[in-house]
């Protein structure tokens, strides 16, 4: 999102089988992703066996898979229904960001994998890359206190952000991402948070804010030139939860869980939006200002019909 922008700018607030088992071990990630990357490497095998070839898309645009298949129920969209296929997967088990990715700091930035200013002038926060970790299976945004400058402003604050923009963009289908929210105090928001994507030329490209932390609450909200709908829930969804949306024509669904908690017709828009994941710190807007804090967040995932 733009300088410019005001992703979370609406005055209105924004509203999920629980997991009390907390992030896998590393062996049950290991089972259950391996088991689901053997089958579609199996697939992919006997596409080549088939000679089927073909031009490739363009970089950063999604497409469909060379054999059309039903992926194995691990990796399909969390209680959402619908024939899925899967257009983009980080599963962060590497020791590093997958740079092929994802991109830090602001995608508005010249030079984004640095110190950026921030995507929305709120913030009191500069985007550090440093702030940006994987390891054990999971990618980690750390919010610090730290003066820092970036954008021309000195700021209290240093967090991080990754987005996919040049990298992966789409247009409408289902996007998810098992994600640990930070709390300040039980049930309770820490700083502002969020899992998300946006369009080019903002407003009119349409922003879906899939989580986000606003007053200590966990809200979604879709954004655009027309309208911007939403809603949040008083439910505690601090700690480990799965968020995802359905997006499809001029509707947008909200899913906690694999539970749908909400439903938006107002203002969707079409164009391809990139995906979005930050911890920023603004405590008149997001929650109660936590130093260190960690956003943690297993996958990342879309797919499309």
């Amino acid at each position: 999102m733009p300088v410019a922008m005001e992703r979370r700018r609406t005055p209105s607030r924004r509203p999920a089988r629980q997991d009390p088992a907390g992030p896998p071990g590393r062996r049950a990630r290991t089972g259950r992703r391996g088991a689901a990357a053997a089958a579609l490497l199996l697939l992919v095998a006997l596409a080549g066996c088939s000679g089927g070839g073909g031009g490739g898309a363009a970089p950063g645009v999604a497409s469909p898979p060379a054999v059309p298949t039903q992926l194995p129920a691990a990796a399909m969209p969390t209680g959402i229904p619908g024939d899925w296929h899967l257009v983009f997967e980080d599963e962060f088990d590497g020791g590093s960001l997958d740079r092929a990715k994802w991109s830090t700091g602001s995608p508005d930035a010249a030079h984004p994998d640095g110190v950026t200013p921030p995507v929305n002038t709120k913030e009191l926060d500069c985007y550090d890359a440093s702030q940006v970790s994987v390891g054990d299976g999971l990618l980690r945004i750390t919010a610090v206190e730290k003066q820092q400058s970036c954008g021309g402003r000195t700021l209290p604050y240093v967090s991080g952000m990754v987005n996919s923009k040049g990298k992966f963009s789409f247009a409408y289908g289902a996007m998810e991402a098992r994600i640990d929210v930070p709390a300040a105090a039980p049930g309770v928001v820490a700083n502002w948070p969020a899992f998300w994507s946006v369009g080019a030329n903002w407003p009119e490209g349409g922003e879906n804010d899939v989580m986000e932390g606003l007053h200590g609450r966990v809200c979604s909200y879709f954004n655009s030139d027309t309208a911007s709908t939403g809603s949040c829930t008083d439910s505690d969804l601090t700690g480990w939860h799965v968020f995802a949306s359905d997006w499809q024509p001029g509707r947008v669904d909200y899913y906690r869980d694999g539970i749908l908690v909400a439903t938006i017709t107002a203002g969707i828009t079409s164009a391809p939006m990139w995906l979005m994941v930050d911890n920023a710190v603004q405590p008149d807007v997001g929650g109660p200002t936590l130093v260190p804090a960690t956003l943690q967040v297993d996958y990342v995932r879309v797919w499309q019909r």
